[in-house]
């Protein structure tokens, strides 16, 4: 998932589960946690961090959001996630594109930034190709049981 604006990116990538196939509780959350990397770049300054973020469940509720916004059905979405170190929201525009506004927190590094804010406009084709990358996401990382 790229996010950018004249100014900075922000780079996101889904890198694996937390645990082995094997680890966490059987039937608890701890299976399902996403370990998310954010690439952040601004000023020529470039900051990369990850951490286990993102559910399972909810990388399909972002994929579902994001495709009835697409469609028309609804206006906005914005996500609401058990952990806030990763943000989205969008809302439709004028021009029949998106205005997206995502945040990413950067807790594991050194820089004086506490957080990767970013807001960017994304065209239709630009947010189709985007659900389009979530679901493949969603297909590589079912939830385990």
């Amino acid at each position: 998932m790229l996010f950018q604006n004249d100014e900075a990116s922000l780079k996101l990538e889904v890198l694996r589960y937390e645990f082995p196939a094997d680890g966490g509780e059987p039937g608890s959350d701890d299976r399902n946690w996403l370990v998310l990397r954010g690439t952040y770049t601004e000023g020529g300054r470039i900051i990369v961090d990850s951490g286990a973020f993102l559910l399972t469940y909810e990388l399909r509720e972002l994929t579902a959001g994001l495709k009835v916004l697409n469609a028309g059905v609804r206006d906005s979405y914005e996500s609401s996630f058990v952990e806030p170190y990763f943000e989205l929201s969008a809302v439709g525009d004028d021009t029949g594109g998106f205005l997206v506004d995502t945040a990413f927190a950067l807790p594991n590094t050194m820089e004086d930034v506490d957080a990767a804010e970013l807001e960017c406009r994304l065209s239709k084709a630009e947010m189709t190709e985007l659900i389009g990358e979530l679901d493949g996401l969603c297909a590589r990382f079912p939830d385990r049981p």
